[in-house]
């Protein structure tokens, strides 16, 4: 597979270019910056073998196959349709969107150009949601009755001037971090839940610094989650919680195994910590989109559960009154 970068973002490194190097059927063949000296230093870093002065170089470029977008949020949606209306299968950043309707969009046309088009939720390729979901099945836990997830940053860690902060271009502990939380709690109590409450900080106006909502699904089940970008005294929170009737699964750091994550089962028969796999969630990411543009299989990131996704971050950012991303005009 012949890869093009959009955007030389500080996250294309980590997520795309170090796990191409464990590959020798991934190739990297051209980013893309705005800035042409940026992209050529980009480059020159990531080995890359080819850097031009914009995005739209990158998706004329007929030696690739598919574009990785690390844009900020607000402008995946252009960056998406334009790479798929040019023949190239698409590996989106997450959030996939800056709102629910952009993510139908570009899923519609997604579908009609028959190409791959998937969001970047690197953990849910990693082993350790298998080994999550052989606990769950086991019974350990017994029925799932509930759970609470927490993708919590101390202040400052993202600091103000941060594209985070900016409403414009999709910012919001929200999309930033909490999409993630929303994914885990979806992924472990089922698609669509409905929003009961949600309240949020707003150090900036209508760019939440923390949110927090409690959310039920159909069979009476209910989470709460949050996400912070401003949490006192430095802590962090990185964790889904899920409780059962005969004990509670703890798991640190779905996010990101790769740096540090552990199970803790809580039972009647004691505590127990269990090991997890370290290796990379992006080598697992990447090996997945690899795979779909060779098979044509859509992966499990990507139409109806990108577009879920977006819906349930639209129906917190409602509930909380500060309503949902604007879409980029212009």
């Amino acid at each position: 597979m012949r890869l093009g970068l959009i955007a030389a973002a500080r996250i294309t490194e980590p997520a795309l270019v170090a796990p191409a190097r464990d590959l020798d059927d991934v190739s990297l063949v051209v980013v893309g910056a705005r800035d042409l000296a940026r992209a050529e230093q980009a480059a020159a870093d990531w080995g890359v073998e080819r850097a031009v002065g914009s995005y739209e170089e990158v998706i004329a470029s007929d030696d690739i196959d598919a574009v990785y977008i690390a844009t900020p949020a607000g402008h995946h949606r252009h960056w998406t349709i334009e790479a798929l209306r040019a023949g190239k299968h698409v590996l989106c950043e997450k959030p996939f969107a800056s709102n629910a309707e952009e993510a139908r969009e570009m899923v519609a046309v997604g579908q009609e150009t028959g190409l791959i088009l998937m969001e970047a939720f690197h953990w849910r390729y990693h082993p350790m949601v298998a080994q999550m979901q052989a606990i769950i099945d086991s019974g350990a836990i017994g029925e799932i009755e509930g759970a609470d997830a927490a993708f919590d940053l101390p202040e400052g860690e993202i600091a103000m001037g941060d594209i985070r902060w900016d409403l414009s271009i999709g910012g919001g502990s929200l999309m930033d971090l909490g999409c993630y939380p929303v994914q885990w709690l979806r992924w472990l109590l089922g698609p669509m839940p409905e929003v009961v409450s949600a309240s949020a900080v707003c150090p900036v106006d209508r760019v939440d610094g923390h949110i927090q909502a409690e959310l039920r699904w159909p069979n009476g089940r209910s989470a709460t989650l949050s996400s912070s970008m401003i949490e006192p005294d430095g802590r962090t929170d990185i964790r889904l919680s899920v409780y059962g009737s005969a004990g509670t699964m703890i798991a640190m750091n779905p996010l990101a195994p790769q740096n540090g994550a552990s199970i803790t089962l809580e039972t009647d028969s004691g505590r127990e910590v269990l090991e997890v796999d370290a290796s990379a969630t992006y080598l697992h990411q990447l090996i997945a989109f690899r795979d779909a543009v060779s098979s044509g299989v859509h992966p499990v990131t990507s139409g109806d559960d990108a577009i879920q996704n977006m819906e349930v971050i639209d129906a917190i950012y409602t509930a909380a009154g500060i309503g949902p991303r604007p879409s980029v005009t212009g």
